[in-house]
């Protein structure tokens, strides 16, 4: 008997699969849910008419908007940070706001405020700084904004309250709409950040209870022991915490980088570490994760060796860090005396590493076993590890890592640890520098902020060349101490020598190659008082004023005034029949005349305005960015208020320091003396604006900002076996009396070669010979006008400038450096309301070529006695654990 067939199954339908049973098990599923949704679901009562009134009230009494959260870059989210700054440092201040009833467009406002909430002025001027950026807060939604502060030196109480003073206001001005008060914690001039860049950035904790990033300390006063470096470990999830501005980044030391992807940076980050690099940054890529990442992106040009692939590191692979980085050390236990070695110990098996592939510029640091390699860019330099820093057996389990961190990774001075009369050891240099010596801590170096101050022994040496070679009636004020005693050429040069020499000690110049400190800001902080600036003052000073016209053009301006206003005013109405209209005319001819005289003698009589400027350019080989700093002097014979708006985005600028010898001259002309200059950041553009200068004075503006010179490095520079070199120059500007010194890495000897003028795109071949007089270097730089001894007649004159950056005893061997000045405007500012007269001087200083890194060394001994670890690092991991 046939049985029915289901059309809508075969024999390998199972039976659940019908229709009928599909029907029945779609019932039971939505049965099912109706029992598990319970008092949240279908059965959860409906809100009362008061459960509604209540809600709504509290939506309407939410706050407008949400207190801010402010970070200071580089930061983490541990409250060891405490918003930090360091007087003198630019600052990136990243601030996160929500506005929650409604869009809100506006600016914030910042500014430094003492306790009593009055604004803190900069150090040696008539201002106080503030800071301004757009501000869009859409309803609900949190946003970030980035801030480039200035926090000011301190005046003379350095214990002072500081806090710093965020307001959001509305568009066009007006009361703010929320205000913040939130202190910050001073940096002291040897503290240093030291960044963590790493995937796993927790891992990096133990570097916190180094003796390398805390020194061990006597208990002295906090400023003495406060740690050389400020571990930050920033989380790498979207956003990486570090600024933005090549200019914040000067109080950054290190950068550790270990197997983050770099496209996290964005590119003003990619771009400032770029900077940060070529001027003295240092950065530690850990392997053997990062290479790969790296081969591709921003760093890959730069990088000292490739990743030829995996590599177990067993015990032999760290035989030379054992023979230069361990001590045998005598230890009292068991009733007697052991010697112990504290060596590299891979209990656990080999390391995972990496086959390092040297590029052409790289080189493997000596004494490593070829498992760290290094590469100078710039004055910085990145090293690279065939390991991963972190690995407990390397950085933990090693009693000596903190010698191989110190001499290695940080390339830093060797040490020693002296042991204090209550048996605990401190750290000290194995040389002759204060343990607290910034220059020791960070290799960051500008030379128009960090070169010593020694232009009155400079101004010296000049006049007693200018007496030699001048009479003392044709020399005038230059050499007012001719009056006095005549003493021996002999005798002036050895006193001068003994001066020099005697202030060089006390600032320890010669082993820092010409670079001194702050007391506050330590290096690379902004600085008015170094020697760059001290000489752009007193150059500025010589040119000050405006150019005043001269006797013959007032008679013949006055004889051609006269001529038109009585004959020929007269011959022409006579021959037309009307001498009477010669009276009407000569209102018209008068003003006319008026004008004539303004544009000939370019002097707006009334409104004259006058711009000096003398600048200073500092760039490194291979690298198409240079550090340009401006020094500029605003003349005006009305009051007159100037914006100043810079094109690039990483331009600060602040009013320029007086110096210890002037005065101010503001305060007697508005009131109290000290007004507000505001630094507005919007998009890509800066602008400095409310910047008063009082009638017939003048006003200097010191900024500063990394100039891209142009698509090519702005110089190239190659040399040969028999050690001529080759030149490119590609920036647009053309240089005058270029000349190149050297000091030569094999004999030591000063080299000098003359260049004269160097045209932009341009290649020169470079040959070198022995100067005559060291301290003249050249004899055309005598003859110049813009170079000589004394100053011309309507030359604005650079030698103390150049007095700061020829003096060859700064130099060391290997080193090499090209000096030239153009008259051409740098690109990048516009000042409003413009000059009538403008000046403008520009000293180029180019590193074509670096020393050489000394050899790393091991410290002098350890900082264990009878190899008991001292109670300062057990009380240091206590305080690091309590605080993260």
């Amino acid at each position: 008997m046939a049985l029915p067939i289901d059309s809508a199954r075969n024999d390998f339908t199972p039976l659940w699969a019908t229709p009928l049973y599909r029907n029945w098990m779609v019932a039971l599923l939505l049965f099912c849910m109706l029992g598990t949704s319970g008092c949240s679901g279908c059965f959860k009562p409906a809100e009362t008419l008061e459960e509604r009134e209540a809600r709504l009230k509290r939506e309407e009494t939410k706050d407008d908007f949400e207190p801010p959260k402010l970070d200071v870059l580089p930061s983490d989210d541990r409250r060891t940070q405490l918003n930090r700054v360091k007087p003198g440092h630019w600052v990136n201040v990243s601030t996160l706001m929500k506005a929650n009833n409604f869009d809100f467009r506006g600016e914030l406002y910042a500014s430094t405020v003492d306790s009593n909430n009055r604004p803190v002025p900069i150090t040696d001027t008539d201002y106080y700084f503030s800071a301004t950026r757009p501000l869009a807060l859409p309803k609900g939604q949190e946003r970030w904004s980035d801030l480039l502060f200035y926090p000011p030196l301190f005046d003379r109480n350095i214990s002072q309250t500081r806090l710093f003073a965020a307001d959001l206001r509305p568009v066009g001005g007006g009361r703010p709409v929320l205000v913040d008060r939130l202190a910050t914690t001073r940096m002291h001039p040897q503290e240093y950040y030291l960044v963590v860049l790493a995937s796993a950035s927790d891992e990096y904790q133990f570097l916190e209870v180094t003796d390398v990033v805390r020194p061990l300390h006597a208990p002295l006063s906090q400023s003495e022991t406060a740690p050389h470096y400020r571990l930050v470990l920033p989380k790498t999830v979207d956003r990486v915490s570090v600024p933005e501005n090549s200019m914040a980044w000067t109080s950054i030391a290190y950068v550790l980088w270990d197997g983050i992807d770099p496209e996290l940076l964005s590119l003003d980050q990619q771009q400032s570490m770029v900077d940060w690099l070529h001027f003295g940054g240092q950065l530690i890529i850990s392997g053997p994760d990062s290479l790969d990442r790296l081969k591709l992106s921003f760093l890959a040009d730069y990088l000292p060796a490739d990743d030829a692939g995996s590599v177990e590191l067993g015990q032999d692979r760290f035989q030379e860090w054992n023979e230069e980085f361990v001590e045998t050390e005598r230890i009292y236990e068991s009733n007697k005396w052991t010697d112990l070695r504290y060596e590299v110990d891979l209990r656990a098996g080999a390391l995972r590493g990496s086959d390092l592939k040297l590029r052409p510029e790289g080189q493997f640091i000596p004494k490593t076993g070829d498992l760290v390699a290094e590469r100078r860019v710039g004055r910085g330099r990145i090293a690279v590890t065939a390991f991963q820093i972190r690995s407990p057996d390397i950085s933990r389990n090693w009693k000596n890592f903190d010698s191989f961190l110190n001499g290695v990774l940080l390339r830093r001075e060797p040490r020693k640890f002296i042991k204090t009369d209550d048996e605990q050891p401190v750290n000290a240099w194995a040389g002759t520098y204060g343990v607290n010596d910034p220059r020791l801590v960070t290799s960051l170096r500008f030379m128009s902020r960090d070169l010593a101050n020694l232009m009155p022994a400079y101004q010296q040496r000049d006049a007693n060349l200018v007496k030699n070679v001048t009479p003392v009636q044709e020399v005038g004020d230059a050499t007012e101490m001719a009056d006095e005693e005549p003493v021996s050429d002999q005798q002036a040069l050895e006193g001068l020598d003994a001066q020099i020499r005697q202030t060089e000690r006390e600032l320890n110049i010669d082993a820092f190659s010409g670079f001194t400190y702050d007391n506050q800001s330590g290096v690379a902080g902004w600085s008015d008082s170094n020697g760059v600036s001290t000489a752009a003052r007193a150059c500025l000073r010589d040119a000050a004023g405006i150019s005043i016209p001269n006797g013959n053009f007032v008679l013949r301006v006055t004889a051609g005034y006269l001529l038109v206003l009585v004959p020929l005013n007269w011959f022409v109405f006579w021959m037309l029949g009307r001498i009477e209209w010669a009276w009407i005319a000569a209102p018209v001819i008068a003003i006319l005349g008026a004008v004539c005289v303004i544009k000939l003698a370019e002097l707006d009589i009334g409104f004259a305005r006058s711009r000096t400027e003398i600048a200073f350019l500092e760039a490194h080989a291979d690298y198409h960015r240079a550090h340009l700093t401006r020094f500029t002097s605003l003349y005006t014979s009305l009051s007159t208020t100037y914006d100043m708006t810079f094109s690039e985005s990483t331009a600060v600028a602040l009013p320029f320091g007086r110096g210890a010898d002037s005065f101010s001259t503001q305060s007697r002309r508005f009131g109290d003396g000290v007004s507000e200059v505001r630094y507005h950041q919007e998009g890509g553009d800066i602008q400095l604006s409310g910047v008063q200068v009082a009638s017939n004075s003048s006003t200097m503006i010191h900024s500063e900002y990394f100039l891209s010179t142009s698509i090519e490095p702005m110089f190239k520079w190659q040399t040969d076996t028999a050690g001529a070199g080759n030149l490119a120059y590609a920036s647009t500007q053309t240089l005058h009396d270029v000349g190149v010194i050297r000091r030569n890495a094999q004999s030591n000897q000063i080299e000098v070669a003359w260049l004269g003028d160097l045209e932009p795109e341009t290649k020169r071949d470079v040959r070198f010979g022995k100067p005559d007089d060291e301290w003249l270097v050249f004899d055309q730089w005598t003859e110049s006008p813009v170079l000589s001894l004394t100053p011309t007649d309507g030359q604005v004159n650079l030698r103390h400038l150049l007095n700061t950056v020829k003096d060859v005893r700064q130099l060391k061997k290997g080193e090499t450096r090209l000096i030239g000045w153009t008259e051409e405007d740098m690109p990048g500012l516009t000042i409003t309301p413009a000059a009538n007269q403008r000046t403008i001087r520009t000293l180029v200083v180019a590193h074509l070529q670096h020393a050489a890194l000394p050899e790393p060394k091991a410290d002098a001994n350890t900082r264990r006695f009878l190899g008991q670890e001292p109670a300062q690092i057990q009380s240091m991991e206590l305080d690091a654990i309590d605080a993260l």
